[in-house]
């Protein structure tokens, strides 16, 4: 009859003092060495076609929430409508500054201002 053989067991583990940090240059982030360029930043690609299409439905739904909020600033809003002039503002800002980093995400907060104020125009008497 053959004999099995146990698995062989698993040496103990050796202990090792604290592991010292490594030694901090100024300027540099921990996870960045000072030495290496910053990684490339990730983002859409687009044609000049697609691009040139982005900016202008960005540009047009722009100035059609500017004249709207130009409309609305004169008229007498209750809570309702101030509350959305407001989101409507801040969709406005938040699409400016997403124009740089991702056209996609300014077009559409750009449009979502834009029925925002669409919406509010007809609301008003």
């Amino acid at each position: 009859m053959p004999q099995t053989l146990e698995p062989p067991r698993p040496a103990p583990a050796q202990r090792r003092g604290p592991t010292p940090a490594p030694p901090k240059t100024a300027g540099a982030s921990p996870a960045q060495p000072a030495d290496q360029p910053a990684p490339p930043q990730l983002g859409q690609i687009f044609t000049p076609d697609q691009a040139r299409e982005y900016n202008r439905t960005l540009n047009e739904s722009l100035d059609r929430v500017r004249r709207a909020l130009a409309v609305v600033a004169g008229k007498n809003l209750n809570a309702e409508q101030s509350e959305i002039a407001n989101r409507i503002r801040t969709f406005e800002k938040q699409a400016e500054q997403a124009r740089e980093q991702d056209l996609v995400t300014a077009v559409s907060l750009a449009r979502r201002a834009d029925l925002l104020a669409q919406d509010l125009l007809d609301r008003l008497p």
